[in-house]
């Protein structure tokens, strides 16, 4: 509704609440509070962008050459993240939500399933040791330009493209150096909170 789009929050979920008709009391149904319909927009975009992917993968002809990981990985960050577009000048205060610690678990989880279904889409399908390291490393790439794309001011978000390029080649270039793989899985948590801490401050909240 225009009104869950207009803000996130308390505010936002009474809204709904009374846009469909349901009781005040209801709000107790939602255990999140507010941060439900931040969790809810954030599960759709995902949604969102796994149906383009596989659709991808199905219009992809028995005989044609599978689109190499390093374009997939960036094109999908990048198709996810214009998914958030309409709702940008309310991300911050979205991902701001997230820090509360009752509200981090579901928000981290569906981040991880986020990767997963990327790199899934992607063509990868190591069980080893690989499958851990790979995922947080993308992980870090996507929150990396989740963060930059947020203080981005160049048109159409030139800048925060060019920069993904940049970290996607990285990435590419990471190889199979298990140190620095390890490195990057140990920081990837570390990374989901520092998105929320930073969203945060953007806010001027303390």
């Amino acid at each position: 509704s225009s009104g869950i789009n207009a803000e996130y929050g308390e505010t936002a979920l009474r809204h709904a609440i009374r846009e469909l008709d349901l009781s005040e009391a209801s709000i107790k149904m939602f255990k999140l509070g507010g941060a439900e319909i931040a969790l809810h927009y954030d599960q759709s975009l995902n949604d969102q962008l796994e149906d383009m992917m596989a659709q991808q993968k199905d219009d992809l002809a028995p005989d044609a050459e599978p689109v190499p990981i390093a374009d997939f990985l960036q094109d999908a960050i990048k198709t996810r993240l214009e998914l958030q577009l309409p709702y940008y000048d309310r991300w911050a205060e979205a991902l701001a939500l997230c820090i509360d610690p009752n509200v981090a678990p579901k928000a981290t989880s569906q981040f991880a399933h986020l990767i997963d279904d990327i790199w899934f889409y992607a063509g990868d399908k190591s069980t080893d040791f690989n499958w851990y390291t790979r995922r947080a490393t993308v992980a870090a790439v996507y929150g990396l330009t989740e963060l930059f794309m947020l203080q981005d001011t160049s048109p159409g978000y030139s800048e925060t493209w060019a920069f993904l390029n940049r970290r996607v080649t990285d990435l590419a270039a990471l190889g199979e150096n298990r140190v620095e793989l390890e490195k990057q899985l140990e920081s990837a948590g570390d990374l989901m909170k520092a998105t929320f801490i930073i969203a945060r401050n953007m806010l001027g909240q303390k």
